[in-house]
């Protein structure tokens, strides 16, 4: 395996992918690996608001190019469309989308990961956390989650209340991007259980019938570093999940 900071070559993101209308696709970028050649792509097929708000940023400024390298480069293989000439439009809660298109995704960067989720003709939502940072968790749980949530956070064992603290807050962000409300929307409003099995952890979830009234799957991952990356999307089952790893693997 190369160094994170070594210079690998671009892939090729001009065959056509097919999706199905029960599947979701994953990306996942390792943010270290980009070059100045993969940024100089970026530039190429960014719009001209992409390139203003890229302006803006004071940290992070290539890992905003990475991002939108990976996205446009994506979506194109999906659309039919070239890179630069998608745009994005955005719902009255601010979701952006493709216009005239049923390709729907979600994208979510921390750390020096990027991941992005495609589906077709269902919504998706996708959020990544790197790292687990440090804040009041019981706090802000009895605060914001469901209390039947926060009363299972605070039975456990303090060693292992981070992590599920941060389990949570991954599923819920992920079902509040798909659902491209935001989180404003109130946290407490869809309640999850994390059980163990003997395959992978079994999430159930029971959501408020204001806020949707679809049939929702969860699925979670934990990426080689520890990083939690949690799925939602609306499908009556449990849809096939293909990953694929950008550049280099990412999971052992």
């Amino acid at each position: 395996m190369r160094k994170p900071n070594s210079p690998l070559p671009s892939p090729v993101f001009s065959t056509p992918i097919s999706l199905g209308e029960e599947q979701v696709h994953l990306w996942l970028l390792d943010l270290r690996r980009i070059d100045e050649h993969h940024l100089a792509l970026a530039h190429s097929i960014m719009s001209t608001a992409e390139h203003t708000l890229a302006q803006t940023f004071k940290r992070g400024k290539d890992n905003y190019l990475a991002s939108r390298w990976l996205l446009r480069s994506c979506l194109a293989r999906y659309t039919g469309m070239p890179a630069g000439d998608i745009t994005f439009a955005r719902t009255d809660k601010g979701k952006p989308f493709i216009p005239h298109s049923d390709i729907q995704f979600s994208l979510s960067h921390s750390g020096h990961w990027a991941v992005l989720a495609i589906a077709r003709g269902m919504q998706v939502g996708i959020d990544l956390e790197a790292g687990q940072r440090q804040r009041s968790i019981l706090n802000i749980a009895e605060r914001y989650y469901h209390p039947l949530e926060y009363a299972q956070l605070r039975a456990l064992p303090a060693e292992r209340q981070a992590d599920y603290f941060y389990r949570l807050w991954t599923l819920k962000e992920a079902f509040f991007k798909a659902l491209g409300t935001g989180i404003s929307a109130g946290l407490e409003k869809i309640q999850f259980a994390l059980h163990s099995t003997a395959d992978q952890p079994a999430i159930d979830a029971r959501i408020d019938p204001q806020l949707s009234h679809s049939t929702w799957q969860f699925e979670q991952w934990q990426l080689a570093e520890g990083e939690l990356v949690a799925l939602a999307y609306a499908a009556p089952q449990v849809a096939p999940c293909l990953w694929f790893d950008v550049l280099a693997p990412a999971f052992p």
